[in-house]
């Protein structure tokens, strides 16, 4: 290979000031070069290498099938030891008679692109689940779950529930989102394809609530339709039925529904035939149920009967760690909903509205921002796009208030305490002639910064 070692060393200056890693190999495999880069970026040490077969140094080296082939091989990636290289290999030929004498190799370290590269599949994954998660508490969608500790526990249990048939309570306050856990809870069994039929126990007369959930026969009561009617249990036959409010359930009609569960059939008013269905049951309130047990106001059978699985939602108040996720959320949904641009929200509303308790839930949440979205014009909610109670009941503080809205006012106010501290050094004093209460004075000072 005299041909290929003059090409060498007429160039050897210049490969061995690349920043690229060199190898060069004859026609059958062995090593004739490799510059300075590839011992550091392969931690081989050329002394080791040159001479020796490519094969035996570098196995998965693509150097042996270029040479075998004939053909370049390009953007291959090999693992050296600890190492990624990416390579070009390409063929060396006899310039007069086109004869193969041998390969070169040209490669880079990749192994921080692919330590990368392991942290954004990683990033991404997290995404995905988050994006997964990420869905409305009022919509068809999977439950925004966040970081709360809670609330994590209750979409555990819920995702654990979908997989058994057994019957769910779920508890927490009006517009937690106890629909929407109880619809994922379906739609991710093995009931997704057949009815989930939804019944506010507490929004239907109690006169009609019986004939509404068992279902009535032709004549069974004046007005009844003539040719008689399918209750919400039939209309769930196969899928799932979900009791809302079950704490305001007569109690007499407590007693027709723990035989339903117990029996797994129901009898429709005025019929004499009894009716088989596969119907799982998901119920949920806002009430203590447990206390209504023990007032008796609640069948203490029918209770044990439905919390096989109890799932219990916390009040948005003891989960505000995920509020500027759930405020994000709902923007990007109202503003594609609305047809606006997701809007940007100042610091003074953002404070607000972080601080709000939100007795509503997260169903007034969404109703805020659905509101501030309709009256803002400026693409900015600000503390006047907001509804006035917010600030009226809010622990927001007053001092940030002022910085965002008159900031002239809170720099002349901060300047005002702060040459009176200078001038008087002493807070009674300074308190007295601001005609202020010490304990504001105090609380102003802490509030703006002020060193004294």
């Amino acid at each position: 290979m005299k041909i290929l070692s003059e090409m060498i060393n007429s160039i050897e200056i210049i490969l061995n000031h690349v920043h690229e890693g060199i190898v060069i190999a004859d026609r059958d495999g062995k090593v004739l070069y490799v510059n300075e880069a590839n011992e550091r970026i392969t931690g081989l040490e050329n002394s080791k290498i040159l001479g020796k077969y490519v094969k035996d140094v570098a196995p998965e080296s693509s150097i042996p099938e270029v040479i075998k082939t004939g053909k370049e091989k390009l953007g291959v990636k090999t693992r050296v030891n600890d190492r990624y290289v990416i390579s070009n290999i390409v063929p060396i030929k006899e310039k007069e008679s086109g004869e193969l004498i041998g390969a070169i190799s040209v490669f880079l370290d990749i192994t921080e692109l692919e330590t990368l590269n392991a942290k954004l599949i990683k990033a991404q994954e997290k995404i995905n689940k988050l994006s997964l998660q990420l869905s409305s508490f009022m919509g068809n969608e999977e439950p925004i779950i966040g970081k709360n500790a809670k609330m994590q526990k209750a979409f555990s249990l819920a995702l654990k529930a979908a997989n058994v048939n057994s019957n769910v309570l779920i508890t927490g306050e009006s517009g937690t989102g106890k629909e929407v856990v109880a619809k994922f809870i379906h739609e991710k069994g093995t009931r997704k394809n057949k009815p989930f039929v939804a019944v506010n126990c507490g929004a239907i007369p109690e006169n009609l609530l019986e004939s509404e959930l068992f279902g009535y026969e032709a004549g069974a009561f004046t007005g009844a339709s003539s040719r008689g009617k399918p209750g919400l249990f039939e209309q769930a036959n196969g899928g799932t039925i979900f009791l809302d409010e079950i704490g305001d359930m007569p109690y007499p009609l407590q007693v027709k529904l723990l035989r339903v569960l117990q029996e797994k059939e129901i009898m429709r008013v005025g019929g004499t035939q009894k009716i088989k269905l596969d119907v799982r049951v998901i119920a949920a309130t806002n009430r203590d149920i447990e206390a209504m047990v023990k007032e008796k106001k609640f069948r203490e059978d029918l209770y044990y009967r439905l919390n096989v699985i109890k799932i219990d939602l916390p009040p948005l108040k003891e989960r505000k760690e995920d509020l500027p996720l759930y405020i994000s959320y709902f923007l990007n949904k109202l503003s594609s909903r609305l047809g606006k641009e997701k809007p940007k929200v100042a610091s003074a509303a953002m404070k607000l509205l972080l601080n709000y308790d939100y007795p509503g839930n997260i169903r007034e949440l969404e109703n805020i921002l659905e509101n501030s979205l309709i009256i803002d014009d400026d693409g900015s909610i600000t503390v006047e796009d907001l509804p006035e109670y917010l600030l009226k009941g809010n622990t927001y503080k007053y001092f940030d208030l002022l910085k965002e809205r008159w900031p002239k006012l809170y720099e002349v106010e901060k300047s005002v305490i702060e040459e009176s501290i200078r001038v008087f050094k002493n807070k009674t004093k300074v308190a007295e002639i601001l005609g202020i209460p010490r304990s504001t004075l105090y609380r102003k000072i802490k509030e703006y910064g002020i060193k004294c």
